[in-house]
């Protein structure tokens, strides 16, 4: 499965959630009546037993699409290991240049870019005009004490190319990789946190990852809807 497909793969899923969030706020709960009485909501259906459909099914042995996207940590091809692990002595553009020089003809595929912000990045170089590679982001992120390193880059139709770096054994391994249709990036605490616009007016789609220390990877953690306010802010939230 291909990281820059993976986010798409998960959309139904959270479209899903927002039509049971919006349902369940039209007929659940009860009123109030002129006088501030409260006023029944009606009848409750009674609660019954899961009934399962087709019982005799062979059960998958595999997760749904919407899971199949993860990928394992990467180390980063051609760089020097470093034994006090200092990532900020990185040059992050030289980072994704080796990962585009280890993977020719493969932009679109397993390092999930467009060929065209590829042909930009390579072309890059520091305080070029025109460049897709944002400011580095320098925060720990794993827990070890020490900064990671969080690039990001814009990509076709509003893309951002999102991807998250750290030491292993003094090697830079990439521990995270995937494109996004951001309204804000943040860190909070050890949480890396992505707010993208939902397809339904008044609704954000708030998705969290984490370090997982047994895949050495920053998992999708939750993935929910939320409710927001005029202005956009988030409000309450409606989890998938």
């Amino acid at each position: 499965m291909q990281p820059l497909l993976a986010p798409l793969l998960r959309r139904p899923a959270v479209a899903a959630a927002l039509a049971t969030a919006t349902a369940l706020a039209t007929v659940t709960g009860c009123g109030a009546g002129a006088g501030g009485e409260p006023v029944s909501a009606g009848t409750t259906a009674p609660a019954a037993a899961p009934s399962p459909l087709w019982p005799g099914r062979t059960p998958a042995a595999v997760p749904t699409a919407e899971d199949q996207g993860k990928v394992p940590s990467t180390v980063v091809p051609g760089f020097r290991r470093v034994p006090s692990e200092n990532i900020r002595e990185v040059d992050p553009l030289a980072v994704v240049k080796a990962e585009l020089a280890a993977h020719p003809g493969e932009v679109t595929g397993a390092d999930g870019m467009d060929a065209a912000t590829a042909r930009k990045l390579a072309a890059c170089s520091a305080g070029k005009p025109g460049c897709p590679l944002l400011a580095p982001v320098h925060r720990d992120i794993t827990g070890n004490g020490k900064d990671d390193l969080i690039l990001g880059f814009e990509m076709e139709d509003g893309l951002l190319g999102l991807r998250c770096y750290t030491f292993v054994h003094g090697v830079l391994t990439r521990i995270m990789a995937t494109a996004v249709h951001p309204t804000s990036v943040e860190v909070a605490g050890r949480d890396l946190i992505v707010w993208e616009p939902s397809p339904t007016p008044n609704y954000a789609i708030r998705s969290v990852y984490s370090w997982d220390s047994h895949r050495h990877y920053m998992e999708l953690q939750s993935d929910e809807v939320r409710r927001t306010d005029a202005s956009g802010r988030p409000t309450t939230p409606a989890r998938r």
